[in-house]
């Protein structure tokens, strides 16, 4: 059989009610750190967040992971522009 072989990411492990650093979510989604800034940054964001009590780090809920992996809301791939 040829083809590509798609591995859908086992959601179990994930608690929906800790909250993520950005490279755990990283390693989560399977996406780059760079891609999930970009998720925050859009309004409505992509991926919600918070900062940390110390206000340095920001954190992702585990069930805004779960509902990414589970309902992708975003295009995956290059962006090109107008030519």
């Amino acid at each position: 059989m040829t083809g590509r072989c798609v591995m859908r990411r086992d959601v179990r492990s994930i608690d929906p009610d800790a909250l993520y650093s950005i490279a755990a979510a990283k390693r989560l989604l399977g996406i780059k750190q760079t891609t999930i800034y970009e998720y925050m940054k859009k309004s409505p964001p992509v991926l919600p967040y918070r900062f940390s009590e110390n206000g340095w780090h920001r954190l992702i809920l585990g069930s805004d992971i779960i509902s990414l992996i589970e309902n992708p809301r975003v295009k995956r791939g290059r962006r090109r522009k107008n030519r």
